[in-house]
């Protein structure tokens, strides 16, 4: 895979596949994968298998500190992430956006289409963790985790047979990126998509997220076997079904 470098000096891998046909509207999707996550798998490959058979172009790349670059995860933050989803806007891609994250790339997903209105037409938003590191720390943190973060800059965090590393870095730019305690200023179509069996991040989430955004075309689809992950078959064509209703509610 290619490697690009990005202002905040972090390289990671991506792809890009241009679209071959004019089968709709010009736009790209930008796929966003979540926390400690990677964009190989079989959701943005379900992704992208959908763009090409709708002759729409494919994006999707490694946060900073993630895959091939997840040596420096602990110098990465929200900041330099949202950062980064907008370098991809801004340079390296041209015309329409869709786009579609998952978990906190759901988050970042929304974040983009507040911070580039004019380019970004459409959300598809898997699990989105929106503000999931104030929802940490204030629900999920002992007194003893929240001193050893301030002292020691760090924590180890155990869930569902994973250990996460939060940094003190991390939750101080999350919580500058919340938008669930205000109206969410998106306008353009959204879809969510979310399992009732996620143990990372409550479905209650998504209908909390649609009541905030300002726009009036927003769908929900909640899945009541499907775990955080999303990747079981029902759950991947729900995905290109969520895709499907995008294309068919954007002005573009």
């Amino acid at each position: 895979m290619p490697k690009y470098t990005y202002k905040s000096q972090f390289t990671t891998e991506f792809e890009f596949s241009q679209a071959k046909s004019a089968k709709t509207p010009r736009f790209t999707v930008i796929y966003i994968h979540g926390l400690c996550g990677d964009p190989w798998g079989s959701k943005p490959d379900t992704v992208k298998n959908w763009c090409e058979e709708q002759g729409i172009g494919f994006f999707r790349f490694e946060m900073a500190g993630h895959g091939s670059d997840k040596e420096n995860f602990e110098k990465a933050d929200i900041n330099i992430w949202k950062e980064q989803v907008l370098e991809i806007i801004d340079t390296l891609t041209e015309g329409n956006i869709v786009m579609c994250g998952v978990s906190m790339g759901g988050w970042l997903s929304l974040l983009a289409a507040i911070h580039r209105p004019q380019r970004v037409k459409g959300v598809l938003a898997m699990a989105p963790g929106a503000d999931f590191t104030k929802i940490v720390y204030e629900k999920a943190l002992s007194d003893s985790q929240k001193q050893q973060l301030e002292t020691e800059g760090k924590i180890a965090f155990p869930r569902d047979n994973f250990t996460y590393t939060f940094t003190r870095q991390l939750i101080e730019s999350g919580n500058q990126n919340c938008i669930l305690d205000r109206e969410i200023p998106i306008e353009c179509p959204v879809q969510l998509l979310h399992g009732m069996k996620d143990s990372s991040v409550p479905w209650e989430v998504s209908p909390l997220i649609a009541d905030k955004i300002s726009g009036k075309n927003v769908g929900i689809k909640l899945l009541k076997n499907a775990t955080h992950r999303l990747n079981d078959e029902t759950s991947l064509s729900e995905l290109r079904v969520a895709l499907d209703n995008l294309l068919r509610q954007m002005s573009l």
